[in-house]
């Protein structure tokens, strides 16, 4: 049910060679297995040329990595991809539409980023000014409070700049993922930690409901409770005043799943394709005044996939909504 993330280089096309590999790409393939099918075909292509190529199409949305075997990185083709390869653009009936779609999401971008950007600078600017400004002398306590006002501002700042790297990154399958043995339940309770000022602002409750006995699994720590966080931030950011939010944590068959579930506004179905395209902002966004970066879903659904695993969704307009993360418990496929 996701929407394929629009390509970086909107517009722009695959080299003569990289085009040649997303025909060669099929329904999937490694570097090694690329050159392979180059061979093949009376063509002189090394492993180290096929992984430069895949890294073009990459970039372009048109492959992604599926998962990772060993040292190599498994590609497939997207959507796009899918359309590139076996459609011509002129002809097809829908593919005009889209393309002005994605010339339309390439236009938004800048000013979403800008926008998301310019609130935080703006307050520390300001707060700079009455630091140095010669007609003011702040106290102990105001000096204190315009440098937390700083802090804040530059945090989110770097949150924005890191989400946007991150996703990138696993997108062109550069993040390698430190994996260990952990609780899932201690991983949700930290995630609730971090979010629970937030909440507490709004006199939100979040509730943990995890079994007694600890729920192992095998993943990057960090990384999950990150997309856990930005669930729980979520729900906080929909939910309304006094609402409660329940995580919850539970072992599915082989898997293991964190579900949040707020009383939100819920989703429309129709924009429920789209919720883990990059950069998409919800009418409940737009109308709300609310706008975020629309990183925080596409960057936990990035980090499910790394691991093997998804994200399900379930929401209706005036219902709330429910998100659950779910991974292997033995940890990403392929890993020795």
């Amino acid at each position: 049910m996701f929407a394929v993330e629009p390509p970086d280089q909107r517009g722009a096309s695959p080299s003569p060679l990289a085009g040649a590999a997303l025909a060669l790409v099929d329904d999937g393939a490694s570097p090694a297995d690329l050159a392979e099918r180059f061979a093949g075909v009376g063509a002189g292509v090394d492993a180290a040329r096929a992984t430069a190529l895949l890294g073009e199409l990459a970039r372009l949305g048109l492959v992604r990595v599926a998962r990772h075997s060993g040292d190599s990185r498994f590609h497939v083709l997207t959507s796009l991809g899918h359309q590139m390869l076996g459609r011509s653009l002129g002809a097809e009936a829908g593919v005009v539409e889209r393309l002005a779609e994605l010339e339309r999401l390439r236009t938004d971008l800048l000013s979403t980023i800008a926008h998301e950007l310019r609130t935080p600078l703006t307050a520390v600017r300001t707060c700079v000014g009455v630091l140095r400004g010669p007609e003011t002398a702040p106290s102990a306590v105001e000096v204190e409070a315009l440098l937390g006002t700083i802090e804040r501002n530059a945090d989110r700042m770097q949150r924005v700049v890191g989400d946007i790297l991150e996703i990138a990154r696993f997108r062109t399958g550069e993040i390698v993922l430190q994996l260990r043995r952990f609780d899932a339940s201690a991983m949700a309770r930290g995630a609730v930690a971090s979010v629970a000022p937030l909440a507490a602002q709004r006199r939100q409750v979040i509730e943990l409901d995890a079994p007694g006995a600890p729920v192992r699994v095998f993943g990057d720590h960090r990384r999950l409770e990150q997309a856990l966080v930005n669930l729980i931030s979520n729900a906080v950011k929909y939910g309304p005043n006094g609402s409660t939010i329940n995580v919850r944590v539970r072992p599915v068959a082989t898997s293991v799943a964190w579900t949040v579930t707020d009383e939100g506004p819920g989703i429309p179905v129709d924009e429920q394709p789209r919720l883990f395209e990059r950069f998409f902002v919800g009418r409940n966004d737009r109308d709300g005044g609310g706008r975020g970066v629309g990183l925080g879903l596409p960057t936990a659904l990035a980090i499910a996939q790394a691991h093997g695993g998804t994200i399900d969704v379930a929401s209706a307009p005036g219902c709330g909504s429910v998100f659950s993360i779910v991974v292997p418990a033995e940890g990403p496929p392929d890993v020795d």
